[in-house]
């Protein structure tokens, strides 16, 4: 925004639907408005089916009026969602909005002991701290019964040793606290340990197989 000097903003559409099926206004509310003039788009479950409630994430469904010859109904785009009332903006658009844009792929998840992992949710909380410079989530399976998640990560330089403590617990309670209670061993990785990636991030590593 400072080199163009001009607000960005976050869109999505897609090659079978449309270019543009959902937009962030310039109020830049954290989430991206669905434009309900042309889409209804749904939440559901992905494993069930059911329908999720405001502040659930699901797999966005979406049924388009645009397409005549071809309709989509209903149509599972594996994007991970999270649906919040339209008075989350200030902007006066009566349309619903996904807080944070598109999330994640539903085909990404995790199942850790009974509860689903997003690596993009993860990264999404790890990304309200700061002092966070780059991480890394492994996934191992301890004597091939209880599996285990580890978040990894590097601070940024001349971070005081002496704050590691306290952004550990506040890194370990945020990640608790929106899914739902699962513990993260949450670990600090020593400054140039962790990759680097120049295009697509590969941040998880999967080794309960191994």
């Amino acid at each position: 925004e400072e080199m163009w000097g001009a607000k960005c903003g976050d869109t999505a559409g897609m090659t079978e639907i449309g270019t543009i099926m959902i937009f962030e206004c310039d109020k830049q509310p954290g989430g991206t408005h669905i434009i309900e003039d042309h889409f209804i788009e749904e939440v559901l479950d992905p494993e069930t089916g059911e329908p999720c409630d405001y502040g659930q994430r699901g797999e966005r469904v979406v049924t388009s009026f645009g397409r005549g010859f071809i309709p989509l109904i209903r149509y599972r785009t594996k994007d991970l969602v999270m649906k919040v009332p339209h008075t989350h903006c200030s902007c006066g658009r009566t349309g619903d909005l996904y807080e944070g844009g598109i999330l994640g792929r539903v085909d990404d998840m995790k199942l850790i002991r009974g509860t689903n992992v997003y690596p993009r949710a993860v990264e999404a909380i790890l990304r309200e701290h700061p002092e966070i410079e780059e991480f890394q989530i492994v996934l191992t399976r301890v004597d091939n019964i209880r599996d285990e998640i580890t978040v990894q990560i590097e601070l940024r330089p001349g971070f005081p040793d002496a704050d590691w403590a306290g952004l550990q617990s506040r890194v370990g309670t945020d990640l608790a606290d929106n899914h739902e209670g699962l513990r993260f061993n949450v670990e600090r990785a020593a400054e140039g340990q962790l990759p680097r990636f120049e295009l697509k991030a590969k941040r998880l590593q999967d080794l309960r197989n191994q």
